[in-house]
C-alpha cells in the first residue's frame, strides 16, 4: 500500500467518526445477516442510511447531544422483513373492512358488521367477509368433523344469517356479504332495494332468493350449483355478477384508508418491504401520494401482470429502477390454478379425482386459440415471456403442480437459449409441489423459488388426500431446494383465499418453515420433518434472500453499512428459543428508512 492510499484511508475513516448519528441503538444482539451472519451489539443510523454496526464502545463516538440513543437491553436486531407476495389491495380491503372467516354465530356476525359500519365513510358499501371458512375446523387444526345437513341450507349445514340481525344499525348503508364458499350470499335490507329484489317481485335470473311464509325475502340469496355431483359445486357467482352492476367503485378515500391500514399492519409485524403482485395500477398513485406526504411506512415493489410489460418498458421500470420507497422492473403470471380447488396443474390425475390433472391457465394458450399440447407447442405465455425477458423485465410467474413448474424451468431454459446467459434471477411463485428432477434443475439454473413457508401449516390438513404420499413429499421441498442451489425467498401470500387467512406476520412463517407443523402443534414430529430450514436460514429467506429476488440486495436485506435503515427489534432471541415458540414472538419496534414507524405498547 503505497503512502497516497493510506492517507486517503485516514481521511475517510476521521470522516465516518466524525459523523453524528440521528438514532443509536446499543446493547443488543444484532443479527446482520451479512455474507457472515455477524452477530453485533451496536448500530448507528444517519438519516435513512446505517454507517456503523459494531461495538457499544466505537458508537459512543456517533453520539451527539442530538442522537436518539434507544437501549436494547439485550433484545434481537434483524433486518426490516420483506414479504415476497402481497395481494396489497385485498389485504388493505380485509384489514380495513370486514373479515368473517372466523366467525359462524349471530354475536359474532353482528358485532363485526357493526365495527365496519362505525368506521365506513357514508354510502360505502360493506362487502366481503366469507363467514363461516373456519366453522367445521379450527384455524391451524386437522379436522374431519362434518355436521348434518340443515334442511334450510340445501349447500350444507352452516350459520345463516338474517337480514333482521343488522337492518336497524345499518340502515341506508347497503351491505352483500358471502360465506366462504361463495354459495349463500346475506344482503340487507337497503342493499335488496338497491337490487329491486322484493316482496312480489320474482327471483333475478340465476338467484334463488330464501324468503319467509309471507313472501318476504330474509336476505339470504343462494347461487345456482350443479345438480350432477353430490358435493354441490358452485356452477358461477350469478350474485357477484348481478350486484357488480349496482354497486359503486370504491371510492379514492375509501383505497387510502385501506392502504394505511394495511402498512400499519405491516409495521407493528416488522414488514418493511413487500411486492405488491395485484393491485390495481392505481395504487402507484395512491402510494405516491402518501409517499410525498411523508405517511408511506413500508417500501413497495410494484408487479403488474406479464401482458402489460410494455407499459412497464414505456415508464423505464427495467430492473433496479425508481426510488427507494417504489419499485418496478417485473411482472407476474400464471400458468395453472391452485391447489385449493384441484385447479393445480400435475402430471398425473389428483389422487381424489381420477379425471382430471387440473388446469392451465388461459395465458397459457397461443395466440390463435387453438388446442395446446404443453410438450410439443410454445404457449402464449412464453412468446410474451421471451419478449419481456429481452426488454430485461424480470419474470415471475405462479406454478403450483408438478407439471406446471416443470414447464415453466423448461420455458426457462427456451429464454436462455433465445435470449442469452444474463442475471435473470427468475422467480418461480409459490413452487409448491415439484418432482426429484425439477428440484435439481431448479437448482442448477439458480431460479428464485418465490414461496409462502405458512401455506405449509395449512395446506398439510389435506395436501395428500388431493394427491398422495408420493407427491406430497415435493410439496413444499425448502430444504432439497436450498441444497441444490435455488434461492429461497420467503413472504406471506397475504391475505389468503375465501377459505383460508394468511398472515403478513413474518413470525408465522418462520415457524412453519423450521416445524413443519400447523398452529396448533401438529404433527409433533413435522410435515416431511426433512424439509425444515435452520431458523438462520428462515431469517435470511424472508430478509437477504427477497432483497436479492427483486435486485435490491445492495441497499437492503441486511445490517451493513451503506444500506437503508430497515430493522426490527423482537421480542425474543429467534436463535435461542425452542422453533416451536416462534409464532409467538411479537415485535416491539420497527424502524424504517431511520425513523420509528411502531413501537409496542
Amino acid at each position: 500500500m503505497n503512502k497516497n492510499s493510506i492517507i486517503t484511508i485516514i481521511i475517510l475513516s476521521s470522516f465516518v467518526l466524525s459523523q453524528k448519528a440521528d438514532l443509536v441503538l446499543k446493547n443488543g444482539f444484532i443479527w446482520t445477516v451479512d455474507k457472515n451472519n455477524s452477530i453485533h451489539e451496536a448500530l448507528a443510523i444517519s438519516g435513512d442510511t446505517i454507517i456503523y454496526v459494531g461495538s457499544n464502545t466505537v458508537t459512543d463516538r456517533y453520539i451527539d447531544s442530538q442522537t436518539k440513543v434507544l437501549d436494547l437491553n439485550g433484545a434481537m436486531v434483524a433486518p426490516g422483513f420483506y414479504d415476497n407476495h402481497v395481494h396489497f389491495e385485498s389485504t388493505g380491503r380485509l384489514l380495513y373492512g370486514l373479515n368473517l372467516l372466523d366467525v359462524s354465530t349471530e354475536k359474532e356476525f353482528i358485532e363485526r358488521i357493526r365495527s365496519v359500519n362505525d368506521r365506513y365513510a357514508k354510502d360505502t358499501w360493506i362487502t366481503g367477509g366469507d363467514w363461516s371458512a373456519y366453522e367445521t375446523w379450527l384455524e391451524g387444526d386437522i379436522s374431519n368433523y362434518k355436521k348434518p345437513k340443515d334442511k334450510n341450507d340445501p349447500y350444507g349445514n352452516y350459520f345463516l344469517p338474517n337480514k333482521i340481525m343488522i337492518d336497524k344499525f345499518t340502515r341506508n348503508r347497503p351491505v352483500l356479504v358471502r360465506r366462504f364458499d361463495r354459495k349463500v350470499y346475506l344482503a340487507n335490507n337497503a342493499a335488496l332495494e338497491k337490487a329491486k329484489i322484493r316482496k312480489g317481485v320474482p327471483d333475478p335470473e340465476g338467484i334463488v332468493v330464501q324468503r319467509n311464509s309471507f313472501g318476504e325475502p330474509t336476505g339470504i340469496l343462494f347461487n345456482p350449483i350443479s345438480n350432477n355431483v353430490e358435493s354441490t359445486v358452485l356452477i358461477k357467482d350469478s350474485i357477484k355478477e348481478y350486484f357488480s352492476k349496482i354497486i359503486p367503485k370504491i371510492s379514492l378515500e375509501q383505497r387510502t384508508a385501506e392502504t394505511l391500514e394495511a402498512w400499519k399492519k405491516m409495521a407493528s409485524v416488522g414488514v418493511t418491504s413487500y411486492c405488491d403482485i395485484t393491485s390495481d395500477i392505481s395504487y402507484i398513485d395512491i402510494y405516491k401520494n402518501l409517499r410525498d406526504n411523508g405517511k408511506m411506512t413500508a417500501r413497495v415493489r410494484y408487479r403488474p401482470s406479464l401482458d402489460k410489460w410494455k407499459s412497464v418498458k414505456e415508464i423505464g421500470s427495467k430492473v433496479g429502477y425508481n426510488n427507494k420507497w417504489i419499485r418496478y422492473g417485473a411482472t407476474k403470471a400464471w400458468i395453472d390454478g391452485i391447489m385449493g380447488n384441484s385447479s393445480a396443474r400435475f402430471y398425473e390425475p389428483y389422487s381424489n379425482d381420477p379425471s382430471s390433472k387440473g388446469i392451465w391457465r388461459d395465458i397459457m394458450f397461443p395466440f390463435e386459440r387453438s388446442p395446446f399440447n404443453a410438450e410439443d407447442m410454445q404457449s402464449n405465455l412464453e412468446r410474451l415471456a421471451i419478449n419481456a425477458d429481452a426488454n430485461d423485465i424480470q419474470l415471475t410467474v405462479h406454478a403450483i403442480g408438478d407439471a406446471a413448474n416443470g414447464y415453466l424451468l423448461k420455458m426457462l431454459e427456451n429464454i436462455i437459449n433465445v435470449n442469452g446467459i444474463k442475471d435473470r434471477r427468475f422467480r418461480l411463485v409459490h413452487a409448491q409441489v415439484m418432482s426429484d428432477d425439477d428440484i435439481k434443475r431448479a437448482g442448477e439454473l439458480q431460479i428464485v423459488a418465490e414461496v409462502q413457508p405458512f401455506h405449509v401449516a395449512d395446506d398439510m390438513r389435506w395436501m395428500e388426500e388431493r394427491i398422495g404420499k408420493n407427491r406430497s413429499e415435493g410439496a413444499y421441498a425448502f430444504r432439497r431446494l436450498w441444497d441444490a442451489g435455488a434461492v429461497i425467498s420467503f413472504g406471506s401470500d397475504s391475505p389468503g383465499t375465501n377459505a383460508s387467512r394468511y398472515y403478513l406476520n413474518p413470525m408465522l412463517g418462520i415457524y412453519s418453515a423450521v416445524s413443519r407443523k400447523t398452529l396448533s402443534g401438529a404433527p409433533e414430529t413435522g410435515w416431511f420433518a426433512s424439509e425444515r430450514l435452520t431458523v438462520e436460514e428462515a431469517i435470511r429467506a424472508y430478509t437477504f434472500n427477497t432483497a436479492y429476488a427483486s435486485f435490491e440486495d445492495h441497499i437492503k436485506g441486511s445490517l451493513e453499512v451503506g444500506k437503508l435503515a430497515d430493522l426490527v427489534v423482537l421480542s425474543d432471541n429467534l436463535l435461542q428459543i425452542s422453533p416451536d415458540k416462534i409464532k409467538d414472538v411479537y415485535v416491539k419496534s420497527t424502524i424504517v428508512g431511520g425513523k420509528v414507524v411502531y413501537q409496542a405498547k
